[in-house]
């Protein structure tokens, strides 16, 4: 979830008002009743997302901080990547393929997530089994009672 500028600017208020001292849920619930006050939304958002928060706003405080200028000095210089210089060849180019750490890392899957799978499928099938049976018991009395007026 991307947070708002004005709910990052009442979070940055209120850490820089707590500096030191220690979130509790009291806070927490202040918290929320200020941005819900002020932007009128997140009635009702959980703490574990407003402590989320308050780590997204620190982090990006942090990376401003760094970012900018000190006083009477200039900008660090952030180093450009560069892009590596390829030579020219004029023989055929070979190119050695190497699969990538993120693909092999999402084709496996623990054993226990497979297990806790199986099981969800297995109850979800037991489940839609125990429903067509009644249903079928349904139709089965319905199908009663049809012949029931007909033959009167």
């Amino acid at each position: 979830m991307v947070l708002d500028e004005n709910v990052k600017k009442i979070i940055l208020g209120k850490l820089k008002e707590w500096e030191g001292e220690t979130i509790t849920v009291a806070r927490l619930g202040e918290l929320r009743e200020l941005i819900t006050k002020k932007t009128g939304k997140h009635k009702f958002v959980p703490y574990t997302n407003i402590r989320k928060w308050i780590r997204e706003v620190k982090k990006e405080s942090k990376a401003m901080e760094k970012a900018r200028p000190e006083k009477g000095g200039k900008a660090q210089a952030v180093p450009q990547p560069s892009t590596p210089q390829i030579p020219k060849h004029t023989g055929p180019v070979v190119v050695a393929m190497q699969p990538s750490a993120d693909i092999s890392s999402k084709a496996v899957i623990s054993p226990f997530a497979d297990r806790v799978y199986f099981q969800n499928l297995t109850y979800e099938l037991s489940a839609m089994r125990r429903n067509l049976e009644r249903i079928s018991k349904q139709l089965d009395e319905l199908e009663a009672q049809l012949k029931e007026m007909g033959g009167k």
